[in-house]
């Protein structure tokens, strides 16, 4: 095993930096986390995760309840049926739509339960992160299995 490592110790080296560098990215890039401000209101990236979620799935009435009158309310649940909200941005542009309008749904998106979230799939949030987890663990064995096959066999 000492002389493989003599032998590769410049390819371990360049691996170990190079998984380094991808997590730097991955946890410090701020594009990947998607907080902003709308019309005067800050959202968090959970905030508009959830808040572009409450918009796209929650019925004409929910939004009647949060104060937002009858006319925007329609224009909300119409403007979804053609695309369905991607961003705030999105939402914001939805005509009738004010900065207030705007954190009645930022406060009411603290209290969606995601358990009762599925997808198309009927998978619930935490299925959905189990399997992500599982095929990407998978994923990494495969690769590692060949990167240290791809080593021993040279």
């Amino acid at each position: 095993m000492r002389k493989l490592y003599k032998k590769h110790w410049k390819k371990f080296l360049l691996l170990g930096l190079l998984k380094k560098a991808i997590l730097f990215v991955f946890l410090f890039h701020s594009s990947l986390f998607a907080s902003g401000t709308y019309s005067g209101v800050y959202f968090t990236d959970y905030e508009e995760n959830a808040t572009i979620y409450l918009a796209n799935y929650y019925p004409y009435a929910h939004f009647k309840d949060l104060r937002i009158s009858a006319t925007t309310s329609k224009n909300l649940v119409n403007d979804r049926k053609k695309n369905l909200y991607s961003s705030i941005a999105d939402i914001d542009n939805v005509r009738g739509i004010s900065g207030t309008q705007l954190s009645y749904l930022r406060q009411d998106s603290h209290l969606i339960n995601w358990n009762n979230y599925t997808t198309d799939w009927g998978l619930t949030l935490h299925q959905t992160n189990f399997i992500y987890a599982l095929l990407g663990t998978f994923l990494g064995s495969i690769f590692l299995f060949f990167f240290i096959y791809s080593i021993v066999r040279k």
